[in-house]
């Protein structure tokens, strides 16, 4: 009896130690599609929801408790039940969480305006760091390596830089697809995306993330005062993207995920002189002017 105790424990450790890296929430939205059997879109959520919370995509030990959390929203446009062909747009969002507190923080929310794809009902989606079997194997796999890679660099400076080259590599895979989202030349799409979080000229942006979470907000909690400047100075470092390359895809990320919080945590105590930090926000982003001058 006490053999197999001890045997359940050993499972019991070794499947958390193995365990997958995401927690994602998937909802596939086919409202606009005209037909009276969706069963497939019920079998394709599924499979998205098992694609993510199923394979592991890295080498790390991940605890239960450190699962990233993420929503994933795909919304169907067209459907051909004839040639299993669809399109959409697909809005992805990740959080961690903040340290010694209950709050998740968003690093990601991203709308992806190029999702075409061809989806059998019950076919499988295999995970292969090598092979991509589908384009939309390859979506998956290489929002999984994103959102992986953007949780590490924001606990460690650059860590998240091995998973960037895989989501760069099924980017490599896919080029010659009719897919935009994977093509040079298109403003905001995948390829772009990876490629900008790969190049030097857009560092600054991985700086500020490392800074704006480990220096700021995770020391929110004890000193509130710190974990503003630190914030403050992730802000700034953003800002030396914005004077070689104004309009930034990575900064407009940045504050795609960040400008709700931003305004939240310096219109709160203790008080803090914002009179330069406005100043900054408002150069570098200023579809978001009218936050900032309510801090």
């Amino acid at each position: 009896m006490l053999n197999k105790i001890v045997l359940f424990l050993v499972l019991l450790v070794g499947t958390n130690a193995a365990a997958q890296e995401l927690n994602a929430n998937v909802v596939v939205n086919a409202d606009r599609i005209q037909q009276s059997n969706k069963q497939v879109f019920s079998t394709l959520q599924n499979a998205i929801r098992d694609f993510f919370n199923n394979n592991k995509f890295t080498n790390y030990n991940v605890k239960r408790s450190e699962l990233i959390d993420c929503n994933v929203l795909l919304v169907v446009n067209s459907y051909d039940p004839n040639t299993n062909a669809f399109t959409g747009t697909l809005q992805i969002q990740s959080s961690r969480p903040v340290y010694n507190s209950g709050y998740g923080t968003t690093l990601f929310n991203f709308s992806d305006k190029f999702i075409t794809f061809n989806y059998l009902e019950f076919e499988p989606l295999v995970y292969s760091e090598n092979a991509i079997s589908s384009n939309l194997v390859g979506l998956l796999t290489y929002y999984a390596n994103l959102i992986i890679g953007l949780d590490a660099d924001s606990f460690s400076l650059y860590g998240g830089t091995a998973n960037y080259q895989k989501a760069s590599n099924v980017v490599a895979m896919l080029q010659q697809t009719e897919d935009k989202g994977w093509t040079m030349g298109e403003q905001n799409n995948r390829y772009a995306l990876i490629n900008d979080l790969l190049s030097n000229l857009y560092a600054p942006y991985r700086e500020a993330l490392y800074e704006y979470h480990i220096k700021g907000l995770d020391i929110m909690a004890e000193n509130p005062e710190q974990g503003k400047k630190g914030i403050a100075n992730a802000i700034n470092i953003l800002a030396n993207t914005h004077k070689t390359r104004p309009n930034a895809l990575t900064t407009r990320i940045f504050f795609d995920a960040k400008a709700d919080e931003i305004t939240k945590v310096f219109g709160a105590g203790p008080t803090f002189d914002t009179t330069q930090l406005i100043e900054t926000l408002t150069r570098i982003n200023s579809t978001n002017g009218t936050k900032w001058n309510r801090m």
